[in-house]
């Protein structure tokens, strides 16, 4: 491997790893915001936050790093352009096509990782993620409190404790923000304790309270009721999630192969894509990357980086195709990916193929 070649395998790959590693902390961020304030509600146990969001980084990464390849050879080639390095290069002998040989071959490193992610780490993390928000689904208001903090939802149910005793079975000096239905009257419940009951009749768990006071009414309102008891039971909702830990999605990808349903076809082929995705977009960032040194490096990232949006969203949206079963979605996918390498062949090659056609045009015509 010639010295040339070394300098830009290396540009290009810490290019797109610096550039994915970016979009993945601005992801990952958002989602870690998001789960956070879940936890923060009581509705996440504040332990799976971190848990969920490391399963979560291979199927963003998987996603992010075709970009990442995409914007590294335009950033690369952007600047080896600005430096006139490729104009020295192309000056003592390297063509075209030698160019793209070096380019393929840090791609083909990031497709090799981006099909190792999405064929095989990101289902099994998926699956995980999914597990986990089963678990919590299946976890009450009880199981959550934390002492001196509010926790629930707002909509239905809020429970606060002062103090928790060491054995996490009773609560003391409690008060419950109780809502049935989004129609009904909402109920304060005062306490000086309580504990957690589970009731075989109904299969329901329930928070019996003693010694307290209950107010039903709307906040506001004059038309509100007092009820004083020795004890009380309140139903505990578990926090309804729509979890499958058999969507496609977090499937092996073996299971998927020659399967009928509609979902885990799609998803197939969504794997399968995201490294192709790779190869084919690198024909076009070799392309746009080789710039005018006067109109700076940055003069195609911005229609470099809309033409892979559209790639993207275009192939997004064939495999919701394919999920709701409309007709050759799937032949969609093949013509996709087809158009792209032809558009990206075109704009690497197409002037040197004009130029050959003019020469034998003008070797042919009558003198």
């Amino acid at each position: 491997m010639s010295l040339i070649t070394r300098y830009i395998n290396k540009e290009v790959l810490i290019s797109a790893l610096a550039v994915s590693m970016v979009l993945l902390l601005i992801i990952s961020s958002s989602r870690f915001a998001y789960y956070l304030s879940k936890a923060v509600t009581g509705e996440l146990d504040a332990q799976a936050v971190l848990i969920i969001i490391v399963n979560l980084l291979p199927a963003y990464l998987s996603t992010l790093l075709p970009l990442g390849g995409f914007l590294g050879v335009l950033l690369t080639l952007g600047k080896l352009s600005v430096d006139n390095e490729l104009t020295v290069m192309f000056a003592n002998g390297v063509s075209q096509r030698q160019l793209v040989q070096m380019v393929l071959v840090p791609l083909s490193i990031l497709a090799v990782l981006v099909a190792t992610l999405s064929l095989w780490l990101a289902p099994e993390t998926s699956r995980n993620v999914e597990e986990i928000l089963y678990q919590q689904s299946h976890t009450t208001e009880f199981d959550s409190i934390v002492a001196g903090r509010f926790q629930g939802n707002i909509e239905r149910q809020v429970i606060y404790a002062e103090t928790i005793s060491d054995d996490r079975q009773q609560l003391l000096n409690v008060f419950v923000f109780n809502r049935p239905t989004a129609t009904a009257s909402p109920a304060l419940i005062k306490a000086t304790s309580a504990r957690q009951i589970f009731d075989e009749t109904y299969q329901e768990r329930y928070l019996l309270l003693k010694q307290g006071s209950r107010t039903d009414g709307e906040p506001g309102q004059l038309d509100y009721t007092v009820t004083q008891f020795e004890e009380l039971a309140v139903r505990l909702y578990n926090e309804e999630l729509e979890i499958n830990i058999t969507r496609g999605f977090t499937l092996p990808t073996l299971m998927l192969i020659g399967s009928d349903n509609a979902d885990h076809r799609a998803q197939l082929y969504w794997r399968i894509s995201l490294p192709l995705m790779t190869i084919i977009v690198s024909f076009i960032a070799i392309a746009l990357g080789q710039v005018n040194p006067r109109k700076g490096r940055f003069v195609r990232l911005l229609p470099g980086i809309l033409l892979y949006l559209i790639y993207l969203s275009v192939l997004t949206s064939l495999r919701d195709e394919m999920t709701k079963e409309i007709a050759n979605a799937d032949l969609k996918i093949w013509l996709l990916h087809g158009f792209f390498l032809l558009l990206g062949l075109i704009l690497l090659f197409g002037p040197h193929w004009f130029r050959q056609w003019s020469r034998r045009g003008n070797i042919n015509a009558p003198a």
